[in-house]
């Protein structure tokens, strides 16, 4: 078990050694670090650079002491004090908290609402305070921020406001229904779509389609992607924009992702591929085929595409293998581009063997066996590589040949007995269905006894 301690534990211990043990400053803060560390005591919450000499307050303490007597000329400065502090790390946004922080700036924009500078500094600060710790996140803060984005439609204002939003939503489920319910947060989407796009907003809708709060047995990010998508016209508008903006690469990254978090369900992936998205991914590769980032957001709507069946066999019939199929050799070396991209062609190759004949006849084969050597102890590429294997010659039995004259089957025993984290699963059907030896594990047998009701 994780041994934990107080702030104030801490600071007695820094303190003690300062006046019994005439340390300086820094070496006692070091001694109490080590002392605390050789027992087994996670420091990761704890801010251990303070508090300054001769004094026994946190500047955050300071700051937020300095906030609450709301005297304009001070608050500025405090608010940027404040920011400068939280960015630092999680230790100093949960002292903040500790002391007040979400409260005061609340009341601070509520006061200097009007005033432009003030109130672009609390949702700043608003932000550093919660980015990766929205639990302190209240009712009242986002009623207030929802006000602020009604009352004033500034580009800066709505950046800011989106900021806040997007790490309040991040891995938090009651903060997402909260916005989604009580604040109507999809119409603001639409709504949002409707003006000149911005990074927030392709942000805030990924961060409301996220399951990624493990607290919760289940999320609602499949009916928040629905809603968006299906009452608020969310892939007419995302893909409207993609052809307007076609040329700003920017734009671009961050609709492309934001799309594919959409295509959740069947028609969505066909409705998207009417309105033309899959002919302008297509594109991207051919433009962007440099752009590594393009090339990945590329890829991932792609996987997603090929959840309709239909959508795979469209793939087929265009230039759309021999584009993934260099993209995906351009940028093999790169972790990221190389995982995602295996998985779009793990996707375009189950259950559709011309696929698998026509990716194999554009040399994914060797290229999927190169990504593997390149990509050792890479676990998600392993896993994702294993796959697009497996599907490849599930149905194809006569591809297996490739594969196995490129070496694969010793990559594969290889990873498989490198590391406990390997894809073993992944790694067990590609050898299966490549026709290799694979020793396959029960994981429960019967016993023979009676059952009775």
């Amino acid at each position: 078990m994780v041994k934990v301690i107080t702030q104030e534990t801490f600071d007695a211990v820094v303190k003690e050694n300062v006046e019994e043990f005439g340390l300086e400053l820094e070496e006692a803060r070091k001694d109490a670090i080590q002392q605390f560390t050789a027992q087994g005591v996670d420091l990761t919450n704890i801010v251990t650079d303070g508090p300054g000499e001769g004094g026994q307050t946190h500047t955050i303490v300071v700051t937020l002491t300095n906030l609450s007597r709301q005297l304009a000329s001070e608050v500025l400065k405090s608010l940027e004090e404040l920011e400068k502090e939280c960015n630092i790390d999680l230790a100093h946004r949960i002292m903040a908290e500790k002391n007040g922080a979400f409260p005061l700036i609340v009341q601070s924009l509520k006061h200097y609402q009007k005033n432009s500078a003030l109130r672009d500094q609390c949702l700043k600060t608003m932000a550093s305070l919660i980015q990766g710790y929205p639990d302190i996140v209240t009712h009242d803060g986002i009623e207030l921020l929802c006000t602020v984005l009604e009352e004033d439609s500034s580009l800066s204002t709505v950046t800011l406001v989106l900021n806040v939003f997007c790490h309040s939503c991040r891995m938090h489920e009651n903060n997402r229904e909260s916005f989604m319910a009580n604040f109507k947060l999809a119409a603001r989407i639409r709504k949002l779509l409707e003006s000149p796009p911005t990074r927030n907003q392709a942000e805030l809708i990924r961060a409301v389609v996220s399951d990624d709060d493990v607290r919760v047995e289940f999320g609602r990010a499949h009916d928040y992607a629905c809603m968006i998508a299906e009452q608020e016209n969310g892939l007419e508008l995302l893909t409207s924009l993609l052809t307007e903006f076609q040329t700003e690469k920017t734009v671009i990254s961050e609709l492309l992702p934001t799309l594919s978090r959409l295509a959740v369900r069947n028609e969505f992936c066909q409705k998207i591929v009417e309105l033309g998205g899959l002919e302008f991914v297509m594109d991207v590769l051919a433009k962007y085929y440099e752009d590594k980032e393009l090339v990945e957001s590329s890829f991932f709507l792609i996987k997603s595409l090929a959840g309709n069946d239909d959508v795979k066999r469209e793939v087929s019939k265009g230039n759309a293998v021999p584009l993934i199929a260099a993209a995906l050799g351009r940028h093999k070396c790169v972790a990221s581009v190389a995982e995602m991209g295996c998985a779009a062609i793990a996707a375009l190759c189950l259950r559709t063997p011309d696929n698998a004949a026509a990716f194999v006849a554009n040399g994914v084969g060797q290229l999927v066996v190169d990504i593997l050597k390149t990509h050792k102890l890479k676990v998600g590429v392993e896993r994702q590589a294993s796959m697009a294997i497996r599907n490849i010659v599930a149905r194809r039995k006569d591809l297996t040949t490739v594969f196995i004259e490129a070496g694969v089957e010793d990559l594969l025993q290889t990873a498989m007995k490198r590391t406990q984290r390997a894809p073993t699963v992944e790694i067990k059907a590609a050898l299966r269905d490549l026709g290799c030896q694979v020793q396959l594990h029960e994981e429960w047998t019967g016993k023979g006894a009676s059952m009775t009701n």
